[in-house]
């Protein structure tokens, strides 16, 4: 399945006014558990090692997020970030459901994108990004 890499204004600088165009590579992406389900954006990120979301996706999907193994995340500021594992099924469209395992984190943002990474997601698909055409192809 091809997708179009998604254009977001971004500021230059924290005290700037100007933006610059940054294209990402992002989908949207239905997570469901048992017979909840919600629909949310996911940043396809080769950089990170696991699929994050907020805790607010594991709220809508009856998931009581303590009840997961703890987990420790580190970002790219090297501040750990502590999040819970549960496996929920992914669904991308015109593409068949799979299960796969998931770190919800109360401090993430309930505004911030989920990441698809490698353990999850890139381990289930091949994943081509042309960004010179602004394209990514997920099989």
């Amino acid at each position: 399945m091809r997708f179009n890499y998604r254009p977001e204004e971004i500021p230059i600088s924290e005290t700037s006014k100007r933006t610059k165009t940054i294209w990402r590579p992002i989908i949207p992406i239905i997570l469901m558990k048992g017979t909840k389900m919600v629909g949310f954006e996911a940043l396809i990120d080769s950089g990170a090692d696991n699929n994050i979301f907020p805790s607010e996706i594991s709220d809508v999907l009856n998931i009581k997020l303590k009840s997961g193994k703890s987990r420790k995340i580190l970002g790219i500021s090297g501040e750990p970030i502590k999040g819970y594992i549960h496996k929920v099924e992914f669904k991308l469209v015109g593409m068949k459901s799979f299960a796969a395992p998931v770190i919800f984190s109360s401090q993430m943002s309930k505004h911030s994108l989920g990441v698809l990474g490698n353990t999850g997601f890139f381990d289930n698909f091949k994943v081509e990004f042309d960004y010179k055409r602004k394209l990514f192809e997920i099989n």
